[in-house]
């Protein structure tokens, strides 16, 4: 700070002086409001760290203004691992939070117990992705491309996989709670056992999918394809099915379901139900 006000009066003294005594200057022998920020800011370095406001009174007085000499610095961008082909490659047990993998190809890539923590592999695609056990938290995965890919014991909490392509891909057992498939192409993908409290499936197709035993307490299914899915043991409790097509889908041993969520919901005679809920047919 007391370098910054240095190098102010050093400028403001040889501007005041120029323009005082140099013969022809528009300035020459009048008042000088650059020798009057001088006066105002000429104060003891002692107490540099006031000087502060006062110069911006004094500047405000004198309509100068000066550039900011601070700034936060631009954020690293991650460019090395974007729009790469990665086909095959290991990244097990690594540590690669926060890491851009948007575009790449992943195909047969190794993610096994790798830190991905709010990664992005938005537009990534490939197939037999292994993401065992991987963290995930809050990743985007957005528009990603991952067909059979596995994501058993995975932590996607908070992800972010909009409008992606998993089908017959495997989150067995996996936290994808709070996380979004909106849009996302689900079809006959695993999520048995999984914890997925909060998460949104809307507009999703996850046809033949398996949901045995997972807790989707308030989950939102709202307009999402259910056709033929398997919800054994299921915890569904205020999960919202508000027009969800669910034609064939197995819903006998869910538990927590209830005839008021299935109000706006579309069944066929080939839905199975738990005793006592109902649902309309169309």
């Amino acid at each position: 700070m007391k370098l910054v006000v240095l190098i102010l009066l050093l400028l403001v003294g040889v501007m005041s002086l120029v323009t005082t005594i140099t013969p022809g200057s528009r300035q020459y022998n009048k008042p000088n409001p650059v020798r009057d920020i001088g006066k105002e800011i000429a104060k003891p370095l002692s107490q540099v760290e006031t000087l502060g406001p006062e110069l911006t009174k004094a500047l405000d007085r004198t309509g100068v203004k000066l550039p900011s000499l601070t700034g936060t610095k631009p954020q690293k961008i991650d460019a090395a691992h974007a729009l790469q082909d990665f086909t095959g490659a290991v990244f097990a047990n690594m540590d690669l939070p926060r890491t851009n993998f948007a575009g790449s190809v992943l195909s047969g890539a190794e993610f096994r117990e790798a830190l991905l923590d709010e990664s992005s592999l938005e537009g990534a695609s490939g197939e037999n992705v292994n993401f065992k056990g991987a963290r995930m938290a809050k990743s985007n995965l957005n528009a990603a491309h991952f067909p059979n890919s596995d994501f058993t014991s995975a932590d996607l909490r908070e992800a972010k996989a909009r409008a992606g392509q998993f089908g017959d891909a495997k989150f067995i057992d996996s936290d994808f709670s709070f996380s979004s498939f909106a849009g996302a192409a689900l079809n006959k993908s695993d999520f048995r056992a999984g914890y997925g409290a909060g998460a949104s499936f809307v507009g999703a197709d996850a046809t033949g999918a398996i949901f045995d035993g997972a807790d989707l307490t308030g989950v939102r299914f709202d307009n999402a394809s259910l056709n033929k899915a398997t919800f054994s043991a299921t915890n569904l409790k205020a999960a919202n099915f508000a027009g969800a097509k669910l034609h064939g889908a197995d819903l006998s041993g869910a538990v927590n379901l209830t005839t008021e969520q299935l109000v706006k919901a579309c069944t066929s005679s080939e839905t199975r139900l738990p005793e006592g809920v109902t649902a309309p047919r169309c």
